[in-house]
């Protein structure tokens, strides 16, 4: 199905990334770095260990190949969502699509690399011990991680790692509440044309402040609440992360 792309920001985007944004993430008490890996960096070695992805007894996914590892992001009715970031830092986002019950959920205005099928995924349960949730169909569809906070707010891995003073929380939080107030009306525009559209699936997405990838955004930066504890001035756009066509 063609996704047809909706306008969310007020600077035109120029051209195809010529490098990877760098994201940070928090796991089991780690703050993870790494870089966005773009479309050309993405080759056949990065497919042959995607294929062979597995789940370990622990709900985690692993690979067979050393200095890869992986980062669950979320889960909706369709899909489980991994983090997977290869020995040399560069990230991407898993969607391990769910047997009988996927929707064509797609990103909008972001890219994907590959649609593998992964055997050692086929007809397995996340949770072993439950009567209900995913039962995964083996289709992985590998796309560009989106880096940032849902409508709905911080997600699972972007709480601080380091909490920081009540100053730092409140322009933090000051910083959220108006970006989402300029990026709200676009959300509506974004429900008019997508089915399925909520603000668990339609995200804030964050840019650095020399955007290698070129993307477009709203025009003046805001001071960001990251992973750290830290406050830097990003860039900010509405991303649609799992929408479909009406």
């Amino acid at each position: 199905m063609a996704v047809t792309a909706v306008r969310v920001s007020r600077i035109a985007r120029q051209a195809r990334p010529i490098r990877g944004a760098e994201i940070k993430c928090v796991a089991n008490g780690e703050i993870i770095k790494a870089t966005k890996i773009c479309p050309a960096e993405f080759d056949e070695y990065h497919r042959q260990v995607l294929m062979k992805a597995r789940f370990a007894s622990t709900y985690e996914l692993i690979f067979d190949e050393p200095g890869w590892r992986s980062v669950w992001i979320g889960a909706g009715e369709e899909k489980v969502v991994f983090l997977a970031i290869d020995p040399q830092g560069k990230a991407m986002a898993l969607e391990l699509l769910a047997k009988g019950t996927y929707l064509d959920g797609h990103l909008v205005d972001g890219d994907y690399y590959a649609e593998i099928f992964a055997p050692g995924l086929a007809n397995k349960r996340w949770d072993t011990r439950s009567l209900f949730g995913h039962i995964f169909s083996g289709r992985v569809k590998v796309r560009e991680f989106i880096y940032g906070d849902t409508l709905a707010g911080p997600g699972l891995h972007t709480t601080c790692l380091n909490q920081p003073n009540f100053a730092v929380r409140l322009i933090g939080c000051l910083s959220r509440k108006w970006a989402r107030f300029n990026v709200y009306p676009l959300f509506k525009k974004v429900q008019r044309v997508y089915r399925d559209a909520h603000e668990a699936n339609v995200m804030i997405e964050l840019l650095p402040l020399d955007n290698p990838e070129l993307k477009s955004h709203h025009l003046f930066p805001v001071p960001w609440l990251e992973e750290d504890g830290h406050l830097r001035l990003r860039y900010y756009r509405l991303t649609p992360i799992d929408v479909r066509v009406r």
